[in-house]
C-alpha cells in the first residue's frame, strides 16, 4: 500500500490517519508477535498461535460458494429470499466472532481506552487474511451516538473469492466483513453498532467501501455519503443493482425485544384488571351476605336482584376488559403473524414469536371466559349431538388429564340433538374434565363423561342450578364424575361463585363460566359430591330433536388471484389497530386506507366516489358511534361491504345497530389469516 514519507512511522498492515499512527504501530508488533508464535502439527489437527488453536477456511467457501449453496436450498423461494438468508447469517456469524475475537486480544493486550481497544482490530484483519483496512480521515470512532467509521478494506477476501469464480454480482458481497467489524468495534466501544457495504469490487466498484455507525443512524450517513458522492450512487442507478445493503440483525433484535416488551405490559393489564374484578365482585358478595339478614321472603327477592346487579356489572367490566385488552392482543397476535410469516422456517426467532402468540391467546381466553358467565359470549346457535362433539374432543381431553387419571366414556346408541353453541359446548366439558381431573390430583382415578336424554319435571328440576323456571320436557345431558376427593357441602354450594376456588393457584373462572354458558343456553346444572366419593356435575339442555347440519366443505383461497384493485378502509380509534390491519391487508396485495374516527371515515368514502370496496369498522369510538357510522355508510353507498370489529361478542355488537346490517363480524383479537380469510370471502374473492 502507499506509505507517507515517515513510513517508519506508520504501520504496514493497516491506513490510519496520522493522529492513530503510533497507537496503531504499537498495536501492528504485538499482533506481528502474536502471530510469529505459530505452531502446526497436522498430527493432532491443530494449528496453534501464541497457545490459541485456529481452524482455516477456504475463503470461497464462506462467501461465493456459500452464496450458491443456500441460493440452491432456498430455490423454490426464490433468488432474493436465498441472498437475504445467506447475508443474514454471514453477518450474524461474523459479528459475534468479532466481538469474541476483540475481547480476547484486549484481555491479553491489558488495554481499556476505546480506541487502543479498536487498534489490535484492523491488524489482526489483515494477518488472518480477512482484508486490508484503510480508515479515513473524516471518521469519528467516539464511544457515543456520533460513532462514525469510513472505510475501505482492499484486498477483502469476500469480492476476491466471487472474482476470481468469475462472477459478478448486482449487491454488495462483504457481509462478513462488515458483520466481523462492526462486531470488534462494538466490543471496543460498548456500543451497538452495524456496518454497510457502500461499494463492492466483485459488484464492478472501484473498491470496497463501507460505512459503521449505530443502527438508528446508519441510513443517515449512508444518505449524506451518496448525496456528497453522488458518482457512487449514479454509478448503479437505472442497473438494478442494489446499490446499498444493511444487516438486519439489530433490527430483528429490536422487533423480539417490542413484542416482548408488549406481553410483558400486557399480562401486568391482565392481573391489574383481575385485582379490579375481584374486589368488585367482593363488595357485591358482602352486599348479598348483609341482605340475606333480611325475612326470608324479601331475602329470596333480594338474592335474585343482586344476582341480576352482579351479572350487570360483571358484564360492564369485562366490556371495559375486552376494548382494552383485545385492541392490544391485536397488536400482539397481528404483528406475531407477520414476523412469523416474514422469518425463516429455521429462525430461532420463531420459537420466541410463537411464545408470545400463545401468551396473547392466554389473555384472550381470560376475557372470553367473563364474558361467558356474565351471558354474553359469542354464541353460533346450530343443532349438536353431545355425544360426537365429545368423541370429536377425545385426543383434546386426553392431553389435559393427569397421567393417573383413567378416562372412559358412556354414550347411548341414539341421543336428541340441542340447540347450542358449539365452541361454548366444548369449553364446558374442557372445564368439567379438568376440574375432574386436578379433584383426582396425584392419586390414581376415573373420569368418566357420560350422555343421555332424562324427561325433566319440576320436581327434578327444583334442586338443580338455575332449574326453577325451566319448562317440563326432555333434556338431553353431558355429566361428568370423578373419583376424587370429593366436595363438603358448604364448598358445593359456593363453585359456581366468581373467583372462588379450592386450587392454591387457581382464579376460580371454569365453574362460574359454565354457569354462565348454561344459562345463556336456557340449561340446568345438578351436582352431586361429598367427601371422599367423588364429584358427578350433570348439564342438561333442552332437547331438539333437529339433526345436526353436514359440515360445509373448505373454502380454498387462491392466493395468485390479483388483489391490488380492491381497496379497504380500516376504521379504529387505536392506531396499533389500524397499523396492523393495514400490514396484514397490505401484505396480501389490499389497498388499505386508514381512518381514526367514525366522521373521517364518512369524509373519505364520500371523496373515494366509489373507489372504496370494504370497511372494517370498530364498534366504539370517541367521536360517533360504530352503528351511526354503518346507517351513513349505507345510506351514502349502499354497496359498500362493512365488516364489525369488536372485543365484544357478535350478539351485543350487532344490537347496537339499527336497520342496516354488517356484511360480517370479526371478534378481536383477530389473527391475520382470519382477517384475510373474512375480507376475502365478504369481497367474494376464491
Amino acid at each position: 500500500m502507499p506509505r507517507s514519507e515517515d513510513s517508519d512511522a506508520m504501520p504496514r498492515t493497516v491506513d490510519v490517519p496520522a493522529p492513530m499512527a503510533p497507537l496503531f504501530k504499537r498495536a501492528e508488533e504485538y499482533v506481528r508477535r502474536y502471530f510469529a508464535d505459530r505452531v502446526e502439527n497436522p498430527e493432532t489437527a491443530s494449528v496453534l498461535i501464541s497457545g490459541e488453536r485456529y481452524i482455516l477456511v477456504r475463503a470461497a467457501s464462506m462467501s461465493v460458494e456459500f452464496f450458491d449453496l443456500v441460493t440452491s436450498l432456498y430455490q423454490d423461494r426464490g433468488a432474493d429470499e436465498a441472498a437475504s438468508v445467506a447475508k443474514n447469517l454471514l453477518f450474524d456469524v461474523a459479528h459475534a466472532i468479532g466481538r469474541a475475537d476483540a475481547r480476547a486480544f484486549q484481555a491479553r493486550m491489558q488495554v481499556s481506552e476505546p480506541i487502543e481497544r479498536l487498534s489490535a482490530g484492523p491488524i489482526h484483519f489483515s494477518f488472518a487474511g480477512w482484508a486490508y483496512v484503510r480508515i479515513f480521515p473524516e471518521s469519528n470512532p467516539a464511544p457515543d451516538d456520533s460513532y462514525y467509521l469510513l472505510y475501505d478494506h482492499p484486498f477483502s477476501f469476500e469480492s476476491d473469492a466471487w472474482l476470481k469464480h468469475g462472477r459478478r454480482t448486482d449487491f454488495p458481497v462483504c457481509v462478513m466483513n462488515a458483520g466481523y467489524s462492526s462486531g470488534w468495534c462494538s466490543e471496543s466501544f460498548g456500543l451497538p453498532l452495524v456496518a454497510a457495504e457502500l461499494e463492492c469490487q466483485a459488484r464492478g466498484d472501484p473498491q470496497c467501501r463501507f460505512i459503521m455507525a449505530p443502527p438508528h443512524r446508519i441510513e443517515e450517513h449512508l444518505a449524506r455519503y451518496q448525496q456528497q458522492n453522488p458518482s457512487a450512487a449514479s454509478h448503479h442507478r437505472g442497473s438494478g443493482s442494489t446499490p446499498v445493503t444493511v444487516p438486519e440483525f439489530f433490527q430483528r433484535k429490536r422487533m423480539e425485544e417490542a413484542l416482548r416488551a408488549a406481553n410483558e405490559l400486557l399480562e401486568q393489564r391482565v392481573a391489574d384488571r383481575t385485582r379490579d374484578l375481584e374486589s368488585a365482585n367482593k363488595a357485591l358478595h358482602d352486599e348479598m351476605v348483609e341482605r340475606e339478614l333480611a325475612e326470608e321472603e324479601r331475602r329470596r327477592v333480594q338474592v335474585k336482584l343482586l344476582h341480576a346487579q352482579k351479572l350487570e356489572s360483571l358484564g360492564v367490566l369485562a366490556g371495559g376488559i375486552a376494548h382494552d385488552f383485545n385492541n392490544l392482543l391485536v397488536g400482539i397476535l397481528g404483528n406475531a403473524g407477520l414476523a412469523l410469516q416474514d422469518l425463516p422456517p429455521d429462525s430461532p426467532a420463531r420459537e420466541t414469536l410463537r411464545d408470545v402468540e400463545a401468551a396473547a391467546l392466554r389473555a384472550a381466553d381470560l376475557t372470553y371466559q367473563l364474558l361467558a358467565y356474565a351471558g354474553k359470549g359469542q354464541v353460533v346457535v346450530e343443532a349438536i349431538q353431545l355425544s360426537r362433539l365429545v368423541e370429536e374432543m377425545g385426543n383434546l381431553l386426553g392431553t389435559a388429564v393427569t397421567k393417573n387419571a383413567k378416562l372412559q366414556y358412556r354414550f347411548p346408541a341414539t341421543l336428541p340433538a340441542i340447540q347450542g353453541d358449539a365452541t361454548q359446548l366444548r369449553q364446558i366439558v374442557m372445564n368439567l374434565v379438568t376440574n375432574a381431573s386436578e379433584a383426582i390430583g396425584t392419586s390414581a382415578g376415573t373420569i368418566t363423561i357420560c350422555t343421555g336424554v332424562v324427561p325433566a319435571d319440576r320436581a327434578y328440576l327444583a334442586d338443580a342450578h338455575l332449574g326453577p323456571g325451566l319448562p317440563e320436557g326432555e333434556y338431553a345431558y353431558l355429566e361428568v364424575q370423578d373419583t376424587g376427593t370429593g366436595m363438603h357441602v358448604s364448598t358445593v354450594a359456593r363453585i359456581f361463585d366468581p373467583f372462588f376456588s379450592t386450587k392454591f393457584a387457581g382464579r376460580g373462572l371454569g365453574l362460574a363460566a359454565v354457569l354462565g354458558i348454561v344459562r345463556t343456553h336456557r340449561g340446568a346444572i345438578k351436582v352431586q359430591s361429598a367427601l371422599g366419593q367423588g364429584t358427578t356435575i350433570r348439564v342438561l339442555f333442552p332437547a331438539s330433536g333437529a339433526a345436526p347440519a353436514p359440515r360445509p366443505a373448505e373454502r380454498i383461497s387462491d392466493p395468485d388471484v390479483q388483489l391490488a384493485a380492491r381497496t379497504v378502509l380500516v376504521v379504529d380509534d387505536e392506531e396499533q389497530v389500524r397499523s396492523v390491519a393495514r400490514r396484514i391487508l397490505s401484505a396480501k396485495g389490499f389497498t388499505v386506507l386508514l381512518a381514526a374516527g367514525g366522521i373521517e371515515a364518512l369524509d373519505m368514502v364520500r371523496e373515494a366516489r366509489g373507489a372504496i370496496d370494504c370497511v372494517l369498522l370498530d364498534l366504539t369510538m370517541p367521536d360517533l358511534p360504530g352503528g351511526d357510522v354503518m346507517d351513513e355508510l349505507h345510506r351514502t353507498r349502499p354497496d359498500i361491504k362493512v365488516i364489525v370489529s369488536s372485543g365484544y361478542a357478535r350478539e351485543s355488537a350487532v344490537a347496537q345497530f339499527g336497520g342496516a346490517a354488517p356484511a360480517a363480524f370479526i371478534q378481536k383479537p383477530y389473527r391475520p389469516a382470519d382477517l384475510v380469510s373474512l375480507v376475502r370471502s365478504v369481497l367474494e374473492i376464491p
